[in-house]
């Protein structure tokens, strides 16, 4: 990269966080190094903010973060949503259909600032033990319905989710990608849950929601040009961010698709390789 980034965009689960899903003191300290140096630090995850608070306070995070993987962009201490993507009801409703008929829970993801609350659940009887555990361990403001055509706020979801056994979200992407082809986004992958389980998500947004795209759309609002936007990540989430942006590195256990479209690489989370990759953009990466 030539010079030091204006805009450092940053994954949590992956790359930030280490196995322990916590902020290890190094990378901590070269968050801070960076906004000392008058570069913003933008989070960009797949999680809400309601979802990471605890992560953000141990960052001292203020501004603006994209959550649900590039669905809105929040503003953070107010809470409020500065923009957002929005999902059709009328996919809603069928995508919801779909995972009832694999026996899933349809977890509909709200504007928080909107609506007053986080998802509304269709089919609580299904909920996943992944889902109740999450929703319990971080404070997740949840309302049900027995179909998603009784939606008390339709015009605002952000996106739609189901949780369970690899293949089985493997089949219900497929009726997704049938039944709706290319007027939503999604993809399926795995999931954090609790130590040892292993379960997959399935989640479709809008079409065309991603990251990069929310990215895109703050930079060119703050005067900020591609070419001076650094972004590290790992996941799937994070391959049109990494491919698009002035500057993208992959950490070393990132998925070999988000290595590919990377410009640079640096160490896996559990050695602070965010802190090695910040540590070096704030010296033109030399």
């Amino acid at each position: 990269m030539n010079g030091v980034p204006d805009l450092i965009v940053i994954d949590l689960d992956g790359t930030l966080l280490c196995p322990r899903g916590q902020v290890s003191e190094s990378n901590r300290r070269a968050l801070a190094e960076a906004r000392g140096a008058g570069v913003r630090i933008m989070i960009a995850t797949g999680r809400t903010h309601v979802e990471c608070r605890q992560i953000l306070e141990a960052i001292d995070y203020q501004g603006p973060m994209v959550v649900a993987s590039g669905a809105a962009l929040i503003d953070l201490p107010s809470e409020s949503t500065l923009d957002r993507d929005l999902m059709d009801q009328d996919d809603v409703v069928v995508l919801s259909e779909i995972m009832r008929d694999h026996d899933c829970a349809s977890l509909i993801l709200k504007d928080r600032h909107a609506v007053g609350y986080d998802y509304l659940i269709v089919g609580s009887q299904h909920l996943h033990p992944v889902s109740n555990w999450w929703f319990d361990a971080h404070g997740i403001a949840c309302r049900t319905a027995d179909s998603a055509e009784e939606d008390s706020h339709p015009e605002d979801t952000l996106r739609i989710a189901c949780i369970g056994a690899p293949d089985l979200m493997g089949q219900a992407a497929e009726r997704v990608s049938d039944r709706l082809g290319q007027s939503v986004s999604w993809r399926h992958w795995p999931a954090v849950g609790r130590e040892g389980e292993v379960v997959h998500m399935l989640e479709v947004f809008g079409s065309g929601v991603d990251k990069w795209t929310m990215v895109e759309r703050y930079a060119i609002d703050q005067g900020i040009p591609r070419e001076r936007v650094a972004a590290i990540g790992d996941g799937l989430n994070d391959i049109q961010l990494l491919r698009e942006c002035g500057f993208g590195i992959a950490v070393d256990n990132a998925d070999d698709q988000v290595i590919e479209a990377a410009d640079a690489r640096t160490g896996c989370h559990s050695q602070d390789g965010v802190a090695d990759a910040v540590d070096r953009l704030l010296r033109g990466w030399s």
